[in-house]
């Protein structure tokens, strides 16, 4: 499950930003070992051995990475985490990939929409839902994540509360 993206390289002692979306890597202990993954899918084991908070960011050292000119090489790359290793959710909270494959349902009605949430994509501001016709046919619709579009959702019954969905199709 992808938990962050590597930025540039900070200071001048290895040290490498991570963007994440949430606090996940406040509860991890380094030393450790994880996956990250290049844009093209290719995936690497890296061994953290230090984790700090610094703004809206994270600042990692790399096993065997002492100079920014050696850690760069990671930049653009997602780090991965296995599920099992995450802590749980809080009530009322989800990770995002556990949208996928719920269906679209009308908060204001409780019918079903027909629509599926096919992706959740990453966007500095908040995430933004990509939802496709259950059928295959029909348009793609985008809707941000917020709690203004999105109500509840219910993973055992598979569905996702979106608010107003009509105010999606006009133009």
């Amino acid at each position: 499950m992808k938990v962050g993206v590597i930025g540039s390289s900070h200071g001048i002692k290895g040290f490498i930003k991570l963007f994440t979306e949430g606090d996940t890597l406040q509860y991890v202990k380094p030393p450790l070992s994880c996956t990250v993954e290049d844009p093209r899918g290719n995936q690497t084991i890296i061994h953290i051995e230090e984790i700090k908070q610094n703004g809206n960011h994270f600042l990692l050292k790399l096993k065997g990475y002492d100079t920014p000119e050696t850690v760069v090489k990671y930049r653009g790359f997602s780090l991965l985490w296995k599920r099992e290793d995450l802590p749980k959710p809080e009530e009322g909270e989800i990770y995002t990939e556990d949208l996928v494959g719920l269906l679209a349902i009308s908060k204001e009605s409780k019918t079903p929409l027909e629509y599926i949430v096919t992706q959740v994509i990453d966007n500095p501001a908040h995430p933004i839902l990509e939802l496709k016709p259950k059928s295959g046919e029909g348009e793609t619709v985008l809707i941000p994540f917020l709690n203004r579009f999105v109500g509840d959702w219910n993973l055992e019954s598979k569905t996702l509360e979106i608010i107003e969905w009509e105010q999606w199709f006009e133009v």
